[in-house]
């Protein structure tokens, strides 16, 4: 017979896999979980509970799905937006009592008018289908179907959604067909375009359309001391200009790109007008052969009258025609969109303007377009900034960026290359120091991957090969709480909600599962600043079962206990309020509650649960502060425990756990045991001392309680809480003893 007390020191590898259930001598087998449940395992090692979730609202119509995306003006004032069917609304929190709620105008929801259905938000895998990066006050949009859209911040109280009109392209390339197109006018609205064939559709309109003269040759060209009456044009430098005075032309060439100059002493003035080619926005069709427009960028009269037709022209490469972009980043102070296998960049420091040269040159800060170009024909799922632009898609991973490191990114200084070919599915990704987190195209898979300069190349690792049973139904959405512990939150395809520990600085990783109280289907998540100024919040949507009726409602994730705190402000109920004020039996507000059996808090103390009856509880004594809400139980159990025996392993032999240590911090309750169908206790931690009157203390110490499991082959260690308190973990500390083989 072998006597043995191991330690279990840390919990931070999370939750493991069943295939690692025979990997005892894995350095990370002792501190991970067979069972991790509602506990987020710290970067310092101990599990921590989860706090509960704080109900907020209802969401505008609980029959159809809702996606949450933050909205980060500054971190004293953020708001969650709720997408739904044709229209967005805005959650916020006093600036005085930081309470959170939905923003209101006139005792109304703030909403803003939106092209999306309720079918346009997600995919069929259920990823997010709507796009978005945010710079300052604005909020850039973008969807396959749908012309980009801008959601602005006008005041603390008011947005509206605008369509994102590019200038300048990005354009198709250049007709090279026969088929000609001239304008009726250079300038102006509600002009007319004509096709000599059918190239116009009537998605077309909206749509950006390019002009260049056939023919530059015929304006003249300006030449030194020639006679010109006013109202003469010639052909400078590669531009177009007007004479506005009858003179002799001097002896400096116009080169001006706005305005108008003189060529010299006495000579000529020069109204600029166009660089030789120009653009229109179709605003109607009339048939294939003929639409109308407005003039963006004056055309040259190169392009007008049907005598001075060209086949030089080109559609924009975006429209209801070709496409609209369904991903966006922000990379190199450009924005970036991308469709298909197609990339397409701004001008350096001009979000809108997509102009592929200026005045006919091509220089470094013009748009740049960039095709991905690999053996397999995949379309762009994400992309995301780091130290290239990185463009996951369904087939593999592209870095884009400059060809010369000596030179800034442009249109003749960039590259893009695969970088690894996992293949990605439609969510984007999470970014946290020098890593970028993707899910694989299955989305059973979360890589990391991060930028080597040793090897001048990216390298990867999949982050749930500890934990590949806890991804089964495919990850769907991903969002980042970076404080106080960097999780990444992440819902699968089940509506469960799960979490990552990631601090790579620390050396953690470590995947957690949260099961919501009431049976909670999580369908959306979003991180954004806490009121407070003290961490990440992460905020839900949840579908509910309320009294028989499907209920989706917005909560948030509330924060842990903390060392300072009053016990009666613990909180951990999910969907939950908490009461506050004169001493009362009856609490009342809790509708959204309507019918089910919450859990509660009253002063500190866990109360018996009670159901909601008509929005209201009856409580046994009276509350000065409550806490309400659907229960919400943690639990832990450690993995097969190895404590050796004489002969070698203990496992598969008979063994018994007969006391265990547990190292408790800020703890309220709790139950122990084996957790696999055998007997649990209860944790007796108020001391004879504390006076009955009042909830016992927070126990922090060391807790030897007699094991209440017998002999068996396993060696489990449990821990459950299901009342409504706080519990850490901190390490376990069994005493075993182990039989001889026979």
């Amino acid at each position: 017979m072998a006597k043995a007390s191991p330690i279990l020191e840390n919990f931070n590898t999370g939750e493991m896999s069943p295939l690692l259930a025979g990997r005892v001598g894995f350095d990370k087998y002792p501190n991970g979980a067979s069972i991790l449940e509602n506990f987020i395992p710290t970067t310092q090692g101990p599990n921590q509970r989860r706090a509960g979730t704080r109900y907020v609202y209802e969401v505008k119509d609980s029959a159809k799905k809702v996606l949450l995306i933050p909205f980060e003006y500054s971190v004293t004032q953020a708001y969650m937006l709720e997408f739904g069917d044709y229209y967005v609304r805005f959650y916020t929190w006093d600036a005085v009592t930081k309470v959170r709620g939905i923003l209101t105008s006139g005792g109304s929801p703030v909403e803003v008018v939106t092209p999306y259905s309720e079918a346009d938000l997600y995919n069929t895998d259920g990823t997010p289908r709507l796009r978005y990066v945010q710079s300052g006050d604005f909020l850039f949009l973008t969807h396959s179907k749908y012309q980009q859209r801008v959601l602005q911040r006008l005041t603390a109280t008011s947005f509206s959604m605008t369509l994102f009109d590019a200038t300048g392209g990005p354009w198709k390339s250049l007709n090279d067909t026969t088929t000609t197109v001239y304008a009726s006018a250079e300038t102006g609205t509600g002009i007319t375009l004509t096709a000599s064939s059918a190239i116009f559709q009537s998605a077309h309109v909206g749509s950006l359309f390019y002009m260049e003269a056939r023919d530059t040759n015929s304006v003249p060209a300006w030449e030194v001391g020639k006679s010109i009456s006013a109202g003469a044009r010639r052909r400078s430098d590669g531009k177009n200009y007007e004479a506005l005075n009858t003179a002799t032309t001097g002896t400096s060439k116009p080169v001006h790109t706005e305005g108008a100059l003189i060529d010299g002493d006495s000579g000529v003035q020069w109204q600029y007008r166009d660089p030789g080619y120009g653009y229109v926005r179709i605003t109607g069709y009339t048939n294939a052969t003929t639409v109308t427009a407005t003039v963006v960028d004056r055309l040259p009269s190169q392009v007008v009258g049907s005598g001075a037709a060209t086949t030089r022209w080109a559609f924009g490469e975006w429209s209801s025609v070709e496409g609209w972009p369904s991903d966006l980043a922000f990379f190199r102070e450009r924005l970036w969109f991308g469709r298909g296998r197609t990339l397409w960049s701004s001008v350096s420091a001009g979000f809108t303007d997509f102009s592929p040269k200026t005045y006919g040159q091509v220089t470094a800060d013009m748009a740049i377009t960039v095709p991905l170009v690999s053996g397999k024909i995949n379309d762009i799922q994400w992309l995301a900034a780091d130290k290239d632009l990185v463009a996951g898609t369904a087939g593999g991973e592209f870095a884009i960026g400059e060809l010369s490191n000596g030179d800034p990114l442009g249109p003749a200084n960039k590259r893009s290359r695969i970088m690894s070919s996992f293949g990605s599915r439609a969510i984007p990704p999470i970014k946290n120091v020098e890593s970028l987190l993707f899910v694989q195209r299955s989305g059973l898979k979360a890589r990391e991957t991060f930028y080597d300069f040793g090897s001048d190349g990216y390298k990867s690792s999949d982050t749930t090969v500890l934990a590949e049973h806890i991804t089964a139904s495919g990850i769907t959405q991903m969002a980042f709480a970076a404080d106080p512990d960097q999780v990444v939150w992440s819902i699968r395809a089940d509506g469960t909600l799960l979490g990552f520990t990631w601090n790579n600085e620390q050396a953690v990783r470590g995947w957690h599962r949260h099961p919501i109280g009431g049976s909670g289907i999580v369908e959306s998540i979003a991180v954004m600043p806490a009121a407070e100024g003290d961490r990440s919040e992460l905020w839900l949507v949840v579908r509910r079962t309320i009294n028989g009726a499907t209920k989706r409602y917005v909560e948030y994730l509330e924060r842990p206990y903390r060392i300072g705190d009053t016990q009666a402000s613990q909180y951990y109920v999910d969907c939950g309020l908490t009461y506050s004020g004169t001493a009362a039996t009856t609490i009342t507000g809790l509708g959204h509650l309507e019918g089910q059996t919450v859990s509660v808090l009253v002063n500190g103390a866990p109360h018996p649960n009670v159901v909601v009856t008509s929005g209201a509880i009856t409580l046994q004594i009276a509350a000065t502060t409550a806490q309400i809400g659907l229960p919400c139980p943690a639990r832990y159990r450690s993995m097969r425990l190895e404590a050796g025996a004489q002969d070698g392993t203990s496992q598969g032999k008979t063994k018994r756990i007969h006391k265990c240590v547990l190292r408790l911090l800020y703890t309220g309750g709790g139950k122990y045991g084996a957790m696999n169908g055998g007997p649990m206790d209860y944790l007796l931690l108020r001391s004879s001392t504390a006076a009955m009157d009042q909830p016992a203390p927070l126990f922090t110490g060391d807790k030897v309680v007699p094991w209440p499991d017998g002999y068996n082959t396993d060696a489990y260690v449990g821990f459950e809480i299901d009342q409504p308190v706080n519990a850490v973990l901190v390490a376990v500390m069994p005493q075993i003893v182990t039989q001889d083989a026979r």
